[in-house]
């Protein structure tokens, strides 16, 4: 069984009323919004985090983050991006909303969600942890602005 035949089994196993059926150019739209959201709520911990540093410290561990972000668009979403890009592009044109990226990376995104939590329980100083977020969220920003351009470069819906 191919990726793709997995990824349409799994997806087909939810219940009808979840399936929610949508046109290619939504699939782009949806995974555009949610990685932008997401890494607007892991700025805005970050920048909250930060305020109460010291100036010099708040732009030395800033600066830091974005170190963090060219890292995570290199070597992480940049890939998983383009992966997205190609499985919607050649998926049907139909398809559900939850398919703007692929099973997987639902495994990937409990994983983040429970490590963020752990995370955020820790003892690490949130300043240092705001580096991590900072950095995760504007890569996250970044990389989404190839969904924003790939639903808006369509015209049909």
């Amino acid at each position: 069984m191919t990726k793709e035949q997995t990824s349409s089994t799994i997806l087909a196993a939810l219940p009808q009323w979840a399936q929610i059926p949508v046109a290619r150019r939504w699939l782009f739209g949806i995974a555009g919004v949610i990685w932008s959201a997401v890494g607007v709520l892991l700025l805005v911990y970050a920048v909250n985090w930060l305020a109460p540093e010291p100036l010099p410290s708040e732009i030395g561990l800033a600066a830091g983050g974005l170190a963090v972000a060219a890292i995570f668009v290199r070597f992480v979403f940049a890939g998983i991006v383009r992966k997205n890009v190609a499985r919607i592009e050649g998926g049907p044109a139909r398809a559900s909303a939850w398919a703007f990226q692929g099973w997987r990376s639902y495994l990937v995104t409990v994983f983040m969600i429970v490590l963020g939590i752990t995370l955020r329980g820790s003892a690490i100083p949130k300043a240092e942890l705001a580096v991590v977020y900072e950095g995760i969220g504007v890569a996250l920003l970044l990389t989404s602005l190839t969904y924003h351009r790939r639903f808006f470069a369509r015209t049909t819906a």
